[in-house]
């Protein structure tokens, strides 16, 4: 079942003073939706940058009207959350992961739009250009595809007799996996490993991929896919019962599954978004605010699953770790 958070004022305050005596102000509404999971503490946490930035870089006067939309995955939720929204008519939306975005481009034309967590929005055709996006849609690019390359390099680092490779994605989901497919295999074979691409759609595809892996004594990848982020639990025992080093994109990934992580800090780009809304709401033309990277990027390492895959992380590789979970 679709379900949908009910309807909430950004703070007391602001709704408390248009109560007594702001009533004329018109009240703005900001339509939030993710490709995550309602229940997901880590997602929840990723739309709060965005919420409490917004909030912060908003006058007290102005009372907010936020809907919460959550797809968990389901591409059919995205398309039926965004016909939603785009009927509620905001003022603009707050948009994270590629396949939402997808969906409301092809409900509104007009109604601005400010993306996180999207990969290549010039290739799935989101934007004509990164400096002018040129239409109803701009935000933060959470990596380029040259990253695959270093997600090899780290796991190889840690595993140095590993002999092959696998990058695992959901193709409905990650619609973009060409952007990263190229970096990936090139950098495997510059290192003497064979590499492969295992495609899933499922918990039950996510069984077959890694026990498979296990069988070869190969390595891992997780593609920056929304579906691998709500799956990361699932992932993380499969991997582990089947001695399967992992290495992934996001941080709250090493909390879990991964061996390894190196990625953008995504919750900037959450807080960079609010204030594209901000200046949007204030009349700024979304076509004209430039696409920007994410410039803080971060390596963190999970020590408690290298003890259990029995790898010693070397100290030369800790000294560069930004963050040790243990």
């Amino acid at each position: 079942m679709l379900k949908k958070i009910a309807l909430s004022c950004l703070s007391l305050t602001m709704c408390s003073t248009l109560a007594v005596g702001e009533q004329s102000q018109p009240r703005k509404k900001v339509a939030i939706i993710t490709n995550f999971s309602e229940t997901d503490a880590a997602a929840h946490s990723l739309v709060k940058n965005f919420t409490d930035t917004l909030e912060m870089s908003t006058p007290r006067n102005i009372a907010f009207q936020h809907d919460y939309y959550w797809a968990g995955g389901n591409i059919d939720a995205a398309k039926s959350h965004a016909k939603r929204i785009v009927s509620s008519q905001p003022d603009a939306i707050f948009a994270a992961t590629t396949p939402v975005v997808r969906a409301l481009l092809h409900e509104t034309k007009t109604i601005p739009i400010v993306f996180a967590t999207v990969a290549d929005p010039v290739g799935s055709g989101f934007v004509e250009n990164l400096a002018a996006p040129g239409k109803n849609v701009s935000g933060f690019i959470n990596s380029e595809g040259s990253i695959a390359g270093k997600w090899v390099q780290y796991l190889k680092e840690l595993v140095p007799g590993m002999s092959c490779v696998s990058m695992m994605y959901n193709p409905n989901t990650a619609p973009y996996y060409k952007y990263y497919v190229s970096p990936f295999e090139e950098t495997a074979r510059s290192m003497n490993m064979t590499s492969a691409l295992s495609p899933v759609a499922d918990e039950k595809d996510i069984e077959a991929a890694i026990s498979a892996l296990s069988s070869k004594k190969c390595g891992l990848v997780l593609m920056n896919d929304s579906f691998n982020f709500i799956h990361r639990r699932t992932i993380s025992s499969v991997s582990e019962r089947n001695g399967v080093p992992v290495v992934a994109y996001n941080k709250a990934t090493t909390q879990d599954e991964a061996l390894v992580a190196y990625g953008p800090e995504e919750a900037d780009a959450y807080k960079k978004a609010a204030g594209y809304v901000r200046k949007i709401l204030d009349g700024a033309q979304v076509g004209k605010l430039p696409v920007q990277l994410n410039t803080h990027f971060y390596l963190s390492v999970n020590m408690q699953k290298a003890k259990k895959l029995g790898i010693q992380v070397p100290d030369s590789f800790l000294s560069r770790v930004d963050e040790e979970v243990e």
